[in-house]
């Protein structure tokens, strides 16, 4: 069963489920703005349906980061780079350019649980 990712609410579901997780992204009036996810920087990441890469430790995001890759069909409003890693610890809740930050206990929870694919929707 895919995860689910709400641009609007920064919540995480397995499909219809109970949410496991709250998170967010994107930057400033950005945010968990559905109406940005075109602009480079500061919109969430855009809608569609993108597959979960194996955890690893990445220089800025740091450790337990995923890759995702937007798969066929899903329009990236001609973005890149996305990912799912934790927040700032200096500046809490502004490490967002676009990627998906949650606590480092939620994304063990998705990687431990097979499922590869996370649907973004507003």
């Amino acid at each position: 069963m895919p995860w689910q990712y709400s641009q609007r609410t920064g919540q995480l579901t397995r499909g219809t489920g109970p949410v496991v997780g709250q998170g967010y992204s994107g930057r400033g009036v950005g945010q968990n703005n559905p109406q940005m996810q075109n602009q480079v920087g500061m919109g969430p990441i855009p809608t569609g349906s993108y597959s979960i890469g194996a955890p690893f430790h990445h220089s800025h995001a740091g450790g337990y980061t995923m890759r995702l890759t937007p798969d066929v069909g899903t329009d990236t409003q001609h973005r890149s780079g996305f990912m799912i890693h934790g927040d700032s610890t200096a500046h809490p809740g502004q490490a967002s350019d676009g990627c998906i930050v949650l606590d480092r206990r939620v994304r063990v929870l998705i990687w431990n649980s097979g499922d590869r694919q996370i649907n973004v929707v507003p």
